[in-house]
């Protein structure tokens, strides 16, 4: 994962230091300019957000073999700005070197990604309808609900916030990037599923059902400590995302990711439960089942729960909290 931050007088060089496109940003609006930069990127996606002060219009193509997507990052009254139809009031797509002339008001915040042509093309054979891979293949922009785009705003948001501060520690790269690729991919197949949301999953038997959620189970715990996608799970079962979230919701009560992330939960505090708060640390359990955040898997472990992990009895007989108090008097 790489992650840049940056800040501009110049609109020509902050053009320039998005890798991959080949464009010119030209000021349109009076006064200094201030802008800023934020990217974060892995060898698969790109995302990225800007801020102008002034209104600037910008001209050129997309990366090649790229497929890319821009929003606003909020969508302001069209009289707060002056103009009858705000530019990214919906999500504008680039594709293959496509040629783009853009017209940004003052103070638009504009926030992007692209990821493999190819590879979302691939993803979208298995995943989208007929129309919704032709609007892969060639659309300019897609019209969606405006739920859809503030998911796509909000994924988009939460990969962006890993440039505001360090990334989680000890968590190995690959890991880490596989995570955010699922994140970003699963974010534009669901921008073009919003299209037409009416459409139904495949229908599935009973046993076949049961067979689809046995089965991702045990693919789910081949992976160790690792979680396994749902784009993975979807590959290996030959099944879309509606069909699997179907099959779990029917077998199970709850869709694919939180029954994964609960058996993985779990491990965790059977992990726990069997070793000392000294011989393994909660962070150090949790991220040996894939847990890189350990403040959304706190969350998680207590809404499971009913208690923190740090609350957890240990083999001692005693939580990692009453551990860490003794060792604190100990020291003192």
């Amino acid at each position: 994962m790489n992650v840049d931050v940056r800040h501009f007088n110049d609109v020509n060089l902050h053009a320039r230091a998005i890798p991959g496109w080949a464009q010119d940003y030209d000021q349109l609006g009076r006064g200094a300019l201030s802008s800023s930069l934020q990217q974060v990127s892995t060898g698969s996606f790109l995302v990225f957000r800007e801020v102008f002060n002034r209104q600037v219009v910008q001209c050129g193509s997309c990366p090649e073999q790229r497929l890319c997507l821009a929003v606003s990052e909020v969508a302001p009254e069209a009289a707060s700005t002056g103009w009858s139809r705000h530019p990214l009031s919906q999500v504008v797509l680039l594709r293959n070197r496509e040629e783009f002339l853009l017209h940004a008001p003052q103070g638009l915040v504009l926030v992007a990604a692209n990821v493999d042509h190819e590879r979302f093309l691939q993803l979208a054979d298995l995943h989208l309808s007929d129309e919704q891979k032709a609007l892969a293949r060639g659309a300019r922009s897609l019209v969606v609900a405006d739920a859809a785009v503030l998911r796509l705003r909000q994924v988009m948001q939460q990969v962006l916030a890993l440039s505001c501060g360090q990334p989680p520690r000890d968590v190995p790269t690959d890991a880490l990037d596989r995570a955010l690729d699922e994140l970003v991919l699963n974010a534009f197949l669901d921008l073009f599923d919003a299209v037409d949301g009416t459409r139904a999953p495949a229908r599935c038997g009973g046993a076949v059902r049961s067979y689809i959620v046995r089965r991702s189970r045990a693919l789910m715990e081949e992976g160790g400590g690792g979680a396994m996608s749902v784009l993975d799970l979807c590959a290996r079962l030959r099944v879309s995302r509606r069909t699997l979230q179907a099959c779990f919701q029917s077998e199970a009560g709850i869709g694919p990711l939180e029954y994964q992330r609960n058996l993985r939960l779990n491990a965790v505090r059977r992990r726990l439960g069997q070793t000392t708060a000294q011989a393994l640390p909660v962070g150090d359990a949790a991220a040996e089942m894939g847990f890189f955040h350990l403040s959304h898997f706190a969350r998680h472990y207590r809404e499971l729960f009913g208690e923190l992990p740090s609350d957890t009895l240990r083999a001692d007989g005693r939580p990692t909290v009453a551990w860490s108090d003794h060792r604190a008097l100990r020291r003192s």
